[in-house]
């Protein structure tokens, strides 16, 4: 797997650490290293659409397990009283946090951006061919991946 651009992938190592830091007081390290995303079983998927100032797509891919478990952390309730609404709820909450953080660190200071609403699925989840960027991220040895789509994110590839 080559590696991300330099800018990108300190923007999304921030977002998604701090994100996870912050919410559920979990530590998310970044791994550099190919990881199959779709392995485990099941698996809760949300993508964003990026609107503005340009085009493009995040998808967040993330085993139910570890969903769980962040949820867990989060509600402070047993991983079994978890409903299907709330780990739906905490995808998308999680990836609208993520991107505003990912694309604040991207953009400068001034500008405004926008996006879509997050759209979730279970066990119906594909990874998106091709990403233009990809980053594989585990919390306690569970993995969980981000994608990025759209020439758009190419503008990042230079900068450092």
């Amino acid at each position: 797997m080559p590696e991300a651009a330099p800018k990108l992938q300190r923007a999304m190592e921030r977002a998604v650490t701090t994100t996870l830091e912050n919410m559920a007081f979990m530590e998310a390290r970044a791994l550099h290293k190919e990881h199959d995303c779709l392995a485990p079983s099941p698996v809760y998927c949300a993508n964003l659409l990026v609107l503005d100032p340009f085009q493009g797509e995040l998808v967040m891919l993330m085993p139910e397990e570890l969903l769980r478990r962040i949820a867990g952390n989060i509600y402070a309730l047993p991983e079994e009283e978890l409903s299907d609404r709330m780990l739906a709820d905490l995808m998308s909450e999680l990836l609208n946090t993520i991107a505003g953080i990912f694309l604040s660190e991207l953009l400068p200071s001034d500008q405004t951006f926008g996006m879509g609403l997050p759209t979730i699925s279970r066990d119906e989840c594909q990874e998106l061919e091709p990403p233009v960027e990809r980053w594989h991220f585990q919390i306690d040895g569970r993995h969980f991946c981000f994608s990025a789509r759209g020439s758009a994110w190419r503008k990042f590839e230079d900068e450092s």
